[in-house]
């Protein structure tokens, strides 16, 4: 296939603008809904308007405050003076790795994360709102409270069986996030108010919730530039995917009219052909000698190998299975000259 390549590249180019395409509807969409939903101060009046909304409830809603935890705060397992709330516990291995062309280049593969929760709300002042399923946030900003890198020791044994297996061990990096208490932070989700109080978890509409030291502002002009990025990959995936398309249809279009060219050349030369033949004939044919098929032109083509000189050269580009008088298989045919 000639146009094979383009056909792949296409494809590829294809699933990367389908990939950006969804992204950038995602981060349009979340743009919308962060844009749209009112920021609340955490005080008195907040159950009384929730209690004024549907359901008693905002489906996108942004608040402020200090993490608080209710009960126990978490203990830092590396560093035991820091206290918080979330925690996660992520073992890398760093590695360096065959890649293309034999060229060596390095590699992280997380082997393991753990994550700890402790139910915790958001206070400003004497009033909170509990902070439901925070590991569950599609932006999460946690302090790093310890991160540590050890080398690999390796033997002989393992720098050999790297050389052949492709994959040598760098070393392992441990590291540890917290949400600490404390923190002032930003909450976007749904509000509810219920028979316990106020409460934000993530947004039954599929709306992102995020947990992040930013403001408002500073996380929708995040998503702004993330959409523009976005948008421009999509602009360059679209315009490589129409560039392509031309390119096949520019071959396929160049290879049909090749082959409407030689149809047609092939057509004027069975004219021509039809035409020389036809003055070289006799006048006066009797009706034996005329072909069994058309009754028009002279018999001029043998079948074999039953040997019935029944066809004119036109009838004979027609059939090619069975000769026409006795039905049996043609295995050739030949000119015959009748005098």
């Amino acid at each position: 296939m000639e146009y094979l390549q383009e056909a792949v590249l296409l494809g590829i180019d294809l699933l990367v603008l389908v990939v950006c395409s969804n992204q950038y509807y995602k981060l349009r969409k979340n743009c919308r809904a962060l844009k749209d939903a009112p920021q609340l101060p955490i005080d008195d009046q907040l159950s009384d308007r929730l209690r004024n909304e549907p359901d008693q409830k905002l489906k996108y809603a942004v608040i402020r405050g200090s993490v608080t935890p209710i009960g126990t705060a978490l203990r830092s397992a590396m560093s035991p003076s820091v206290t918080g709330v979330l925690q996660t516990m992520t073992l890398t291995e760093h590695r360096v790795a065959r890649a293309m062309f034999g060229f060596w280049q390095e590699e992280k593969q997380i082997i393991h994360v753990s994550a700890n929760e402790t139910p915790f709300k958001l206070v400003n002042g004497k009033q909170g709102v509990e902070i439901i399923s925070g590991l569950s946030a599609e932006l999460l900003d946690m302090d790093t409270v310890y991160e540590n890198y050890e080398p690999s020791s390796l033997t002989v044994f393992d720098h050999l069986f790297g050389l052949f297996s492709g994959v040598r061990q760098k070393g392992l990096q441990t590291t540890e996030e917290m949400l600490r208490d404390g923190s002032f932070i930003t909450a976007v989700g749904e509000l509810e108010l219920d028979d316990t109080g106020v409460r934000l978890h993530p947004p039954s509409n599929g709306s992102p919730m995020f947990l992040t030291t930013a403001t408002k502002s500073t996380l929708l002009k995040r998503l702004e530039e993330a959409k523009s990025s976005t948008l421009l990959k999509v602009i360059l995936s679209g315009t490589i995917s129409a560039v392509l398309i031309g390119l096949i249809a520019r071959k396929i279009y160049k290879r049909k009219k090749q082959e409407w060219d030689e149809e047609k050349l092939r057509k004027q030369l069975e004219q021509s052909r039809a035409t020389r033949r036809a003055r070289m004939r006799s006048a006066v044919t009797s009706e034996d000698q005329l072909c069994v098929v058309c009754i028009v032109n002279p018999k001029e083509v043998i079948c074999l190998p039953c040997g019935h000189v029944c066809l004119c050269e036109n009838c004979a580009q027609k059939i090619s299975l069975h000769c026409p008088v006795c039905r049996a298989v043609i295995e050739t045919k030949a000119a015959a000259f009748i005098s």
